[in-house]
């Protein structure tokens, strides 16, 4: 009879214990691991475009009430007629030498690059290739601390519906996180952002917001679909990614270039 009530009570100490990993292990979802695994893969850019002022045909006729104005409005950032602008993007670092894959438009004007890891290291870069109609830049920055190696989705297995989860930085808010599915492929859509009409584009309605540009978008096995590029002003959740094919070119074509 002891016998029978030791292993009833054994019994019941593993099924409640199971019961409770159970209700743990439910919160963390596919979208939970994957942040886990590659958050620390996606940093924030800062870039500074220094603008001379001077070089404008009207700055001799304006120049003397503008330079008033301007040093009043912008401060530091401004300073005999020379305009320091500042703005901010994502990247996504991936290769162990300090690769970093983000969107042309947020790189290629920069004077100067800031790469901003999830630990708050900040160290400077530099453009290593640029594509302007695919919109993609390559730019190179030194990492000290070991980061693990990106894995790469097969564009031949998207599943349209399937989840994707974009990571990035949208108004300077740090590896922030949204969630949705992968509505359409091979979309095409206008943009001041692209050196003529962007198309074979990811179509996304996970939301997309001014930061975000040049941020990761991943599967839910944790492997790099695109890189995120732009939503549709006015639109409900209609968002674009230039797909990962096209960062693998990049990449051979950096390689062969060597």
């Amino acid at each position: 009879m002891k016998m029978i009530r030791f292993c009833f009570i054994l019994f019941l100490a593993v099924f409640f214990a199971g019961a409770c990993a159970g209700v743990t292990n439910t919160r963390e979802t596919p979208v939970v691991r994957v942040i886990k695994q590659n958050a620390p893969l996606v940093v924030n850019l800062r870039t500074e475009r220094v603008v001379d002022l001077k070089e404008h045909p009207q700055w001799g006729r304006y120049g003397e009430q503008l330079d008033r104005f301007l040093r009043q409005y912008f401060g530091d950032d401004y300073s005999e007629g020379t305009l320091k602008l500042k703005s901010l993007g994502s990247g996504v670092i991936i290769g162990e030498k300090g690769l970093i894959v983000t969107n042309a438009h947020v790189v290629q004007k920069a004077s100067s690059i800031y790469v901003v890891l999830r630990d708050g290291t900040v160290s400077e870069a530099q453009v290593v290739k640029v594509n302007a109609a695919d919109d993609l830049a390559v730019i190179r920055t030194d990492i000290r601390q070991p980061v693990q190696k990106m894995r790469f989705a097969n564009m031949k297995d998207l599943m349209i519906g399937e989840t994707v989860i974009a990571i990035g930085n949208p108004l300077g808010l740090e590896n922030s996180v949204t969630v949705g599915v992968l509505s359409g492929i091979d979309r095409a859509f206008r943009s001041t952002e692209c050196e003529y009409e962007c198309g074979g584009l990811l179509q996304i309605d996970a939301p997309i917001n001014p930061g975000n540009s040049g941020g990761a978008l991943f599967n839910t096995d944790g492997e790099l679909v695109g890189i995120n590029l732009a939503v549709v002003a006015g639109a409900q959740n209609i968002g674009f990614a230039v797909p990962v094919g096209r960062v693998l070119n990049m990449l051979q074509e950096i390689e062969k270039e060597k």
